[in-house]
């Protein structure tokens, strides 16, 4: 196993090889004090793990992790800071695991069993992270049947019945909503996947949810709405097996 360690802190990296080494047989490690340090390697050598801290001295670990992901996709990220503040957006870079400091060594065992069982092309690509207190939960958008504003809160729905209340204004998830929604008035967005059924002047959701659309919008709507559709069903066919044509009456082609 590689794995790359990149902090500011030569002491932090110190231990954390330490603790990295006792845990993990055979491992390679490489130590970097700057996320431009570290992208130049990763240009050259494929890490199957790197524990990145956030607060480098002149860079964000998540923005160095974002440009990681342009040259190795595949590479599992766990995050180590002093604080856990920015751990809703670490985990929408796809992270495994965000240790805060001092990281301990069975924690540290913990990150590294889940970047040796679990895959990334395991994980939806379109994830939704949210706080609520002091717990973090990844929602896969898929999903989300639908989200709605509350006063200064946002409520979603998922399609298990569950509901997340959290104190986050609808703009600010609606912005981080993937391709498959639609908002369809102020407060509102809804998963097209999960519309039971698109109506003339509304539209349903699979949990029983009657949106009135406003008449003003509903032409749009619909017209996004079944393009929507129409590229499920094109996608939906691509993967159905491609029949044999029949053989001639000879037995060839």
């Amino acid at each position: 196993m590689r794995i790359a360690i990149c902090d500011d802190n030569r002491q932090d990296i110190e231990t954390l090889r330490d603790d990295l080494i006792r845990i993990v047989d055979n491992v390679v490690i490489d130590t970097f004090e700057t996320g431009k340090a570290f992208l130049t390697a990763a240009k050259q050598q494929r890490y199957d793990l790197v524990f990145m801290d956030i607060y480098l001295e002149a860079e964000n670990g998540i923005e160095v992790i974002k440009e990681m992901r342009k040259i190795s996709p595949g590479t599992q990220v766990v995050f180590i800071t002093v604080s856990d503040t920015h751990a809703v957006e670490a985990f929408s870079v796809r992270a495994i695991h965000y240790l805060v400091k001092p990281c301990h060594p069975e924690d540290i065992a913990e990150a590294v069993k889940r970047a040796k069982t679990m895959n990334l092309t395991d994980l939806p690509e379109s994830l939704l992270t949210i706080r609520i207190g002091s717990n973090i939960y990844t929602l896969n958008q898929n999903d989300i049947v639908r989200v709605e504003a509350n006063d200064h809160k946002t409520n979603i729905f998922i399609k298990n019945g569950s509901v997340y209340s959290i104190w986050m204004p609808f703009s600010k998830v609606e912005s981080q909503l993937d391709k498959n929604f639609l908002t369809i008035k102020r407060g509102v967005a809804i998963h097209m996947r999960h519309v039971k059924k698109w109506g003339s002047q509304d539209c349903e959701m699979i949990d029983g949810t009657l949106y009135l659309l406003n008449r003003s919008a509903r032409r749009q709507l619909k017209e996004a709405y079944f393009t929507y559709k129409m590229q499920e069903m094109s996608e939906n066919s691509r993967k159905l097996p491609q029949e044999r044509p029949p053989d001639s009456p000879e037995g060839l082609l």
